[in-house]
């Protein structure tokens, strides 16, 4: 009965280390990433070619660079609906989670068919400072810091796979396509 005990004992102190060692291997690889991240998003805060926009809610700032400016005519309000093609990528390298840099997590171009169609206040923070700085017809590539992003959670597929990693600077090229305002049908 004692040896039983002492099995149970060993076992206990082996599944405690083996997790706690995951889990502080784990944050080692979050906390390289958030460092990569922020170290990329701190480049191009000092690159001429990108200016700032803060966040309306003074939450921090984004980055951006105008690719072609647009003829468009109509405002962008925070009720506004648009229709855009974009792309979006990562800028660092996470090989934990099988993720290189510039590796395109999420797409919708041309050959996709139609634009994305979506509230202005349905985005992620960072979408929404730039797209109430934009009009029909630009296309800027925009640097979103995590904290206007997906924050520090996880973005997964259906099967469970990281596609965004916590605390990761978004860069997206965007083009506006349309806007309508609430009232437009």
């Amino acid at each position: 009965m004692k040896k039983n005990g002492i099995y149970l004992i060993m076992i206990a102190v082996v599944l405690f280390y083996s997790t706690s060692c995951g889990s502080e291997e784990k944050d080692n690889h979050q906390e390289r990433w958030m460092i990569a991240n922020q170290n990329a998003f701190n480049t191009i805060k000092t690159n001429p070619d990108y200016k700032e926009l803060k966040s309306l809610g003074n939450e921090g700032s984004i980055y951006y660079k105008v690719i072609k400016e647009g003829d468009g005519t109509d405002p962008i309000y925070f009720s506004s609906k648009v229709e855009c093609y974009y792309k979006g990528w990562l800028i660092a390298d996470y090989p934990e989670v099988n993720i290189k840099n510039g590796y395109i997590f999420d797409k919708t171009l041309y050959d996709d068919g139609p634009p994305l169609s979506f509230n202005v206040n349905g985005v992620v923070k960072g979408w929404t400072t730039a797209l109430q700085h934009m009009k029909k017809g630009d296309i800027w590539e925009i640097w979103i810091p995590y904290q206007l992003g997906y924050e520090r959670v996880d973005k997964t597929d259906s099967n469970g796979k990281i596609t965004i990693p916590g605390y990761s600077t978004l860069v997206f090229e965007l083009e506006i396509m349309s806007v309508k305002g609430i009232d437009d049908k």
